[in-house]
């Protein structure tokens, strides 16, 4: 009888040794080469919700062996969030279809591992702080119960600061500037928006720089917004600073930055234009004295910089260098050429210029092409551009669109891995912890019963 309890007991303790063994190999496993991820990023845009499903791969080796982008599903939807400023508790039902989407995209299997971020612009700013924190919550409840990986805290406002540094990020992994090996140095990137500019590039000096690490290889990156020096809002500190220098008596008012023929209403004011590019160019470079502008702070600039969203639209975009409009690519120029081709422009009437920039995306504002020319040029210079400096305008690279998105989900994989890297290490110490326990207890099963018999007959 105690031999077959023995038995048993032995039994017992190699099964639990061989299930530890088993759980901690299978466990400890490298993953298969080529992993497909995903995960999700949306756009809380002030006109609209925008869902970015994007998939990459993972352990496919060469420099993108962390992040191998393979697509970004998209999908949008109207009204944005700041819609449901009176209706709240409305807001994170909105964004159930685009949640459908992103269903339907990815694996069911791998619905509770894909991770969820919502970055939401300046529109959700300005419905007020209550009305804000109500929105947030309801998007964080719909969030929270769609199955996906989702917390709370990534349903942000996006800062000016972190639009700028994804679309560096976002760039830098296009040029393969950004994971191991270091062979390509990343470059600069000027992100020059509606209401602000950013500037972003990396730099082994200066204080406060944003450190990053990207599969192995670190960056340090300077970062500027600069709020109040996007174009549109630039367009309308210039046409305030030509109405206030036009004499009270002269009616219209006057500005060089308009094309001849061209007339506007500004606050009851009638504003005519003069199409006159030095003028024009000197008005637009006023802004830079502001005592909101400041660059004392910036590192020397990188050898190479892109420029994109209006550096692309109001350049190469509307064929301001040789009158040939690209909706997409990258096209080289310096603040020579642009000025070239800016004064030739302010030099064309409003008939003109309608008739030259009539097959552009943004035909309806070509009078204002001139001005926001004058602006680019302008913005260079401040920034500590030399004349001939070059400098690269685009808004596709390798096919790809650049969004601020794509660097977002980038950024954000890169701190899930770096995370999982730490949970791993514990892990796999106590999966070993568990295989070793289980070898010694094993070996106690085996010794102990027989010693005991020993005992008995020697009493």
């Amino acid at each position: 009888m105690q031999a077959v309890r023995r038995r048993a007991m032995q039994g017992a303790c190699l099964t639990l040794a061989i299930a530890a063994v088993t759980v901690q190999v299978v466990r400890a496993a490298p993953a298969p080469t080529g992993t497909v991820k995903y995960g999700i990023v949306f756009d809380a845009g002030s006109s609209g919700s925008r869902i970015h499903v994007y998939s990459w791969r993972v352990g496919g080796g060469g420099p993108k062996d962390a992040f191998d982008l393979i697509a970004d599903k998209l999908l949008k939807k109207k009204p944005g969030l700041s819609a449901y400023k009176e209706k709240p508790a409305e807001a994170g039902s909105s964004l159930r279809e685009l949640l459908d989407h992103a269903r339907a995209e990815i694996p069911a299997a791998l619905h509770a591992e894909t991770p969820i971020f919502l970055m939401a612009t300046a529109g959700l700013r300005m419905v007020g702080e209550k009305a804000k924190d109500e929105i947030l919550a309801s998007v964080c409840a719909e969030l929270s119960s769609s199955g996906f990986l989702f917390r709370c805290k990534d349903a942000t406002l996006l800062s000016g600061t972190d639009e700028g540094l994804y679309g560096w990020v976002t760039v830098n992994y296009l040029l393969d500037a950004l994971y191991p090996p270091a062979t390509t140095p990343p470059v600069g990137i000027i992100d020059l928006g509606g209401g602000s500019v950013q500037v972003v590039f990396a730099s082994s000096k200066g204080e406060g720089l944003k450190h990053m690490d990207f599969g192995g290889r670190a960056h340090d990156t300077y970062i500027k917004s600069h709020l109040g020096y996007g174009l549109d809002e630039a367009r309308r500190r210039t046409l305030e600073l030509a109405v206030s220098k036009s004499s009270r008596s002269e009616k219209p008012a006057r500005h060089p930055c308009l094309p001849k023929g061209a007339t506007i209403d500004h606050a009851g004011v009638s504003v005519a234009g003069e199409g006159d590019w030095a003028r024009c160019l000197k008005l637009t470079t006023k802004l830079f004295a502001d005592s909101t502008w400041s660059i004392a702070d910036m590192p020397p600039l990188p050898a190479s910089v892109y420029g994109f969203s209006y550096m692309y639209d109001r350049t190469a975009a509307v064929g301001l260098l040789d009158g040939t409009p690209r909706q997409f690519g990258s096209v080289p120029m310096s603040i020579e050429a642009i000025s070239e081709a800016g004064k030739a422009v302010c030099g064309l009437d409003a008939a003109a210029t309608k008739a030259r920039f009539a097959g552009t995306q943004d035909a309806a504002k070509s009078d204002n092409y001139c001005g926001d020319a004058a602006y680019v040029a302008a913005l260079l210079g401040a920034l500590g551009f030399a004349p001939s400096t070059q400098l690269t305008m685009t808004n596709k690279i390798k096919d790809v669109e650049l969004v601020w998105t794509l660097g977002a989900m980038l950024a954000k994989s890169a701190e899930l891995a770096a995370g999982s890297g730490t949970s791993s290490l514990l892990s796999r110490a106590l999966q070993i912890g568990l295989a070793g326990l289980a070898v010694y207890l094993l070996c106690r099963c085996c010794k102990a019963p027989g010693s005991a018999l020993r005992e008995r007959r020697l009493s």
